[in-house]
């Protein structure tokens, strides 16, 4: 229906042209008020009011169908992508018996809690609870984002989980409920990641057979893991274990604790440089400037994984001959609510051993 028409059922078909000439649609005809009426030429009254009247049941009309042009076509949907992750296998010991000795909802409530802190250390640490398994969890560090260190977020996810069920032990021994232990298995690698969010790899596969394979109350990794988190966390050498369906005898290794350092030992073991010759350079001329008084910054941006680490460290070894100062400030998200923690941890790994103040105040 047009506004024409329209006007033409209320018997005042003589305002069609001026109504056309304003450009006034019946999508705009409820929100006349009298004197746009007027302006418009509808001088009577009892016609302003017919009009005003009428459109206030604009609503209940059914509008013609609008024509809409086609869409563009739409942007192919990507399947599924590859990306290396960390993932998590984090399930409880012993729950088949337990369960079969306490009531359903009782059960519910323990499991329920445990789930609740082991999701939340998961999410505190940058990862994503994939799936809950029953009594445990599957976890992705590094999908759907992908971050530099994602192996230390689910190795330090991994213990925030086995601290936390501490804590929740030391709770629930106040109203008689069992205590619960878990054992979590950490795998590293590539794997491809559908839609869905459906992960296809060895990684997962490993990761639960690592978790099987630890102690109650341990997480336990593999050497790819490991190999990402050295120096940042106290290991065990576990040795090599037989894991079902795994080729080899993989070594596996227990997660203790955090070390306190800032940096991971494993990047000192390098592999030959390749291609970065322009960056080697482009340092070098600066370190050359800076050697003759003239202060320098350079400031390296690149994804992760592109190799920065790698090029510093290439540079750092160039420099091995010449005489100079190393200072190194680790920055990391993990500690971002930790006030000035780069300079802190530098002056406490720095001045290690000053006990006493003078001494101290002197060496700084």
């Amino acid at each position: 229906m047009t506004v024409a028409t329209w006007l033409e059922g209320l018997g005042l078909a003589q305002y069609s042209a001026a109504f056309a000439a304003e450009g006034i649609d019946l999508s705009v005809v409820g929100s006349l008020s009298d004197q746009d009426l007027k302006d418009l030429g509808v001088t009577l009254m009892g016609h302003r009011r017919k009009i005003m009247a009428a459109a206030a049941q604009i609503g209940d009309a059914t509008p013609e169908p609008i024509a809409l042009a086609p869409l563009p076509p739409r942007a192919a949907r990507v399947d599924a992508e590859r990306r290396p992750i960390t993932v998590m296998f984090c399930d409880l010991v012993g729950s088949t018996s337990m369960a079969s000795k306490m009531d359903a909802e009782d059960w519910r409530d323990l499991v329920g809690g445990y789930l609740d802190e082991a999701s939340k250390a998961v999410t505190e640490y940058g990862g994503h609870v994939l799936k809950k398994l029953g009594d445990g969890i599957m976890a992705l560090f590094g999908y759907p984002k992908a971050q530099e260190n994602d192996a230390e977020r689910a190795a330090r996810a991994g213990l925030a989980i086995l601290r936390a069920l501490e804590d929740l032990n030391t709770r629930n021994a106040a109203t008689g409920r069992p205590a619960l232990a878990a054992r979590i298995g950490l795998e590293s690698g590539p794997v491809v990641v559908d839609h869905t969010g459906e992960v296809f790899g060895d990684a997962p596969n490993i990761a639960a057979r690592v978790q099987a394979a630890a102690e109650p109350g341990t997480l336990l990794v593999t050497v790819n893991v490991h190999q990402q988190v050295a120096g940042l966390f106290v290991a065990e050498d576990k040795g090599r274990h037989d894991l079902k369906g795994v080729a080899g005898r993989p070594a596996l290794y227990r997660i203790v604790r955090a070390s306190g350092g800032g940096r991971r030992g494993g990047a000192r073991s390098l592999t030959p440089l390749i291609g970065r010759e322009d960056e080697i350079t482009a340092l070098t001329r600066r370190w050359e400037r800076a050697r003759t008084g003239q202060g320098q910054f350079v400031q390296v941006v690149g994804e992760p994984g592109l190799g920065k680490t790698r090029l510093v460290e290439e540079f750092r070894l160039r420099l091995a001959a010449t005489p100079h100062t190393w200072v190194e400030w680790s920055a990391s998200q993990l500690l971002q609510n930790t006030p000035l923690h780069p300079l802190t941890e530098w002056g406490r790994l720095r001045f290690r051993g000053q006990d006493r103040l003078a001494e101290l105040v002197d060496r700084i």
